[in-house]
């Protein structure tokens, strides 16, 4: 899946699946550096804001001068935001096509190497046309939010680390916020593996039933023409019969992903919605601390508020996509299957017993 795009025979195709990791990289390090500026804007802004409430209505000078800052964080907020209108959309524009093209080589590279005389495998054509489409889909998702994580999470560490120097509900090491904050998010991610992890082979053989039930549709499609002269009803009840055991694999298998999305959900739900709260409760007493130098200002608050947050976002990206991850892990298992079938002899008794064994221990995951 790797080397036919990025080891193409082809120099200048080579140039172009790496000039596309740049391009994602490039734009990782522009978010990254816009949300580090936000942040700071956010601690300009609601400080401004607080201390509104302390100018005299008498003071015109002062009345002025808030209102000129006020009108200049709002243009520097506005220029912020700038790149995400302009250079946003031309981004996702460019990695979609490149993306397209590392589908096509992968496409083409399945295609060289199918061979009519190798042992039969389950769905192979969707194998070449769905689950490369959607793997190339999944894979601008993973690799977006793993490389926006990682350079977010180098940016607002430090941040933190600092905040966590000023947010003191008791004397605490300066990095205590950035601990607590990795402590959580590594116990979020423990839950959810736990939790969530059988959905990866429900979401498998998911696949393999949506491919037998387009299968038993194409045949009934082409038997049309064949039963035209046949009795309709008898016809009709023969090719609806045939239907029944893909339609009880299809239901008893989405019966077992809605009960484990249920579950998973109501898990991801209840964790994420008290995080959210968590940094509001360590910082915002801190407002009306009796210890003078122990107080911040809701500015502060704000932005301990974001940038615990925003580490916390990229510690905890395998849980808050974990839906989007089995799904695309599915896809990587089938595909990689897929891969050792072309790579297998022609038809024989190993290759056969591999391909069997294989399609076993899938099933025996899913039970």
């Amino acid at each position: 899946m790797l080397a036919e795009f990025f080891l193409h025979k082809s120099p200048r195709a080579r140039a172009y699946a790496w000039s596309g990791l740049l391009l994602i990289a490039a734009h990782g390090l522009l978010k990254a550096y816009i949300k580090y500026r936000i942040n700071e804007w956010y601690g300009h802004f609601y400080t401004a804001g607080g201390n509104a409430a302390t100018v005299s209505s008498d003071d015109a000078l002062g009345l002025a001068n808030g209102e000129r800052r006020v009108y200049a964080l709002l243009l520097e907020f506005a220029l912020l935001c700038l790149p995400s209108v302009l250079v946003h959309p031309v981004y996702r524009f460019l990695v979609s096509t490149w993306l397209l093209q590392w589908r096509m080589a992968l496409i083409r590279a399945y295609l060289r190497e199918w061979k009519p005389n190798q042992v039969h495998v389950e769905n192979g054509a969707q194998r070449v046309h769905e689950d490369t489409q959607r793997f190339a889909k999944g894979l601008q998702t993973c690799c977006s939010v793993l490389l926006d994580s990682v350079l977010t999470l180098c940016v607002f560490s430090p941040l933190l680390v600092r905040l966590g120097t000023a947010v003191q509900p008791t004397p605490l090491p300066s990095a205590w916020l950035l601990l607590c904050c990795v402590c959580i998010a590594a116990a979020g991610v423990a839950g959810s593996v736990m939790i969530g992890w059988t959905l990866i082979a429900l979401e498998v053989q998911n696949q393999r039933v949506e491919a037998d039930l387009r299968k038993a549709l194409v045949l009934r499609e082409e038997r049309q023409d064949a039963d035209a002269d046949a009795d309709a009803d008898a016809a009709a009840d023969g090719s609806a019969s045939r239907f029944t055991p893909v339609l009880h694999a299809l239901r008893d298998n989405y019966s077992r992903l809605y009960r484990a999305f249920a579950v998973f959900s109501l898990w991801l739900g209840t964790y994420e919605q008290s995080v959210t709260m968590l940094p509001y409760v360590i910082a915002a007493p801190l407002l009306y601390a009796s210890d003078p130098r122990a107080r911040i200002s809701l500015g502060t608050v704000t932005q301990v508020a974001n940038a615990f947050g925003q580490v916390f976002a990229s510690l905890n990206i395998l849980t808050s996509n974990w839906t989007e991850v089995t799904d695309w892990l599915s896809v990587l298992r089938r595909l990689r299957e897929w891969e050792r079938h072309l790579r297998a002899s022609p038809i024989g008794s190993d290759s056969l017993m591999q391909l069997q064994a294989v399609a076993s221990d899938d099933q025996a995951e899913v039970v």
